[in-house]
């Protein structure tokens, strides 16, 4: 069985192009637009009707993609890039209160609600983050939760488990990635920040996996980006060269990099560049709008 993935955001932490930056890869953005634009980092898998992650640009995303069902919104972890967004679990159709006087605000808000689903970590240290999304989802009613500690969820004939592991290493499991089963497919979401994800917890056959990027010490013409100050700030961080080992370690059919930061100091074409050698039969990097099944 099939699942059609599209890619809402492919970016990380600032948008591209960024506010204020004149270099290279922000103003190729800025004159050709899609696909070198990119907006955080944000997933819509067709047949569940639920989008991974809800950066800031998600409302403008869902409209570009003319996404008119959203009844899930997995949640992967707390880190504003990823959850700054959560708003959206106000998004409804006004279409009834407009023409129906007798329903009001508060029935539109609490009908057709869509489900947050996580574990229960990771929504609590969220809610740590935006207490916001507490008083939205416990006391408005604009969402339900499901955490998949309890049980997994079943959309029709698709099955999603947590993976938990910890951003930090430190044992606080506060992020998950995500293993979907439909039919003969599985597919493996574990789109950021995953350095301490157990890779023995993910399937043995993997069709699909989308990881993040990882980022690259050099630009492409070898001018070196990091100092050693900003290396130890980023040892968490996983290198692209990191990622493709895990590639190889995981061997996906096919696999997905997403979260390409505008730090990593490459354009769009760079990348398509980057995917025509060795090495990256299989692999490819995501961009914003880009649709692919499975």
């Amino acid at each position: 069985m099939t699942l059609s993935v599209t890619v809402l955001g492919s970016g990380g932490n600032s948008p591209i192009p960024t506010p204020t930056c004149g270099c290279r890869v922000c103003e190729r953005a800025r004159e050709v637009g899609v696909p070198h634009t990119r907006h955080g980092n944000s997933l819509y898998v067709d047949e569940l009707s639920a989008m991974v992650d809800a950066p800031e640009f998600v409302y403008e995303n869902l409209e570009r993609e003319t996404v008119d069902d959203l009844e899930y919104i997995f949640l992967t972890h707390w880190h504003p890039d990823h959850a700054a967004g959560l708003r959206v679990v106000q998004s409804r159709s006004m279409e009834r209160m407009f023409e129906e006087p007798d329903h009001g605000l508060i029935e539109t808000a609490r009908s057709d609600r869509p489900t947050l689903v996580t574990t229960r970590r990771v929504y609590e240290r969220t809610c740590e983050l935006y207490d916001g999304l507490r008083h939205f989802v416990e006391e408005i009613g604009f969402a339900d939760t499901h955490f998949l500690d309890d049980d997994p969820l079943t959309v029709g004939d698709a099955r999603i488990e947590a993976v938990p592991y910890s951003l930090s290493g430190d044992g606080d499991l506060d992020a998950t990635a995500f293993v979907i089963e439909r039919g003969e497919t599985t597919a493996v979401l574990a789109v950021d920040d995953a350095r301490h994800l157990e890779e023995g917890a993910l399937p043995d056959d993997i069709d699909l996996a989308v990881f993040e990027c990882g980022y690259f010490p050099e630009t492409p013409d070898g001018t070196r980006i990091l100092t050693e100050v900003d290396d130890a700030i980023m040892s968490e961080e996983l290198t692209h060269e990191e990622v493709m080992a895990r590639v190889e370690r995981v061997g996906a059919d096919r696999t997905v990099l997403t979260e390409i930061e505008h730090l990593y100091g490459r354009t769009y074409d760079d990348f398509c560049a980057l995917e025509s050698t060795d090495g990256y039969e299989g692999v490819e990097f995501a961009y914003d709008g880009l649709h692919f099944s499975v």
